[in-house]
Formats: structure tokens, sequence, C-alpha cells
């Protein structure tokens, strides 16, 4: 994730949720949300090669070869469910009570107004992160 990205959503946070962060809260959001981006881009990747590879054994009725890839794509969700429980204990570890609730409260009211389910704008903040390096 560009720095720009990044400290556009951060001054988004300030202004609109009323997020107030020091120095080093700063820094270890920034480095937060370096790290997250780029867990979240491997897996995405790593996922559409599994579908890529999926669609292949589908065309050529590869059933085994299917399986093994439904296989992978399942414990990718789970491995996905995983990274995002760990990104949020991290994201817990560097905010407050008080700033963490500012932030969900902003993120719950945008998603809402978007018609979209919070999960989905969480990881809307980290989309095309390896594109934007």
């Amino acid at each position: 994730m560009t720095h720009a990205k990044t400290d556009a959503i951060i001054d988004n946070w300030k202004t609109n949720a009323g997020l107030d962060l020091s120095a080093e809260q700063e820094q270890q959001f920034k480095a937060w949300f370096a790290g997250a981006a780029e867990r979240f881009h491997a897996r995405r990747e790593a996922g559409k090669e599994v579908i890529t590879q999926l669609f292949a054994a589908a065309e050529s009725n590869d059933g085994t070869k299917a399986e093994e890839l439904l296989g992978k794509l399942r414990e990718g969700f789970r491995q996905l469910s995983v990274g995002r429980e760990k990104a949020l204990d991290e994201f817990d570890a560097i905010l407050k009570p008080e700033q963490r609730a500012r932030i969900v409260v902003y993120a719950v009211k945008q998603a809402k107004e978007a018609g979209r389910p919070v999960e989905q704008l969480i990881d809307s903040l980290f989309l095309d992160a390896g594109e934007s390096n």
C-alpha cells in the first residue's frame, strides 16, 4: 500500500471519525497497514491462482485435481479468517479502546450508507495494495 493511500485513510479517520493519534501510534499504524495490505494481497493472488487452476480442472473434467484445488480453496478461506483476526488483534494493540470505537462507529456508518457489509469495507482498505505500490 502506498504511503499516500495510508495517509489518506488516516487523514479521513482523523477528520471524519474524530481520531486523535500520537506520533508513535501513527507510525505503528502505517507499519500495520503496510504489513496487513501485503498479507492480504498475497492471499488474494494465491486465491486467484487456485481459481485459475480450478477452472482448468473443471474444463478438463479432472475430478481428482478439482477435489485437491477445492481443498486448497477451503483452506485459503480458513487462512483468510485467521489473517483477518490477526490483523484486528494487531490493530487493537496499537489503539486505545476509545480510538477503536471511533473507527468502528465510522466504518459501520460508512458501510451502512454504502449498503455494504462492514467486513467488505474493511477488506476494501487493502484492495489493490499490490497494484498501488
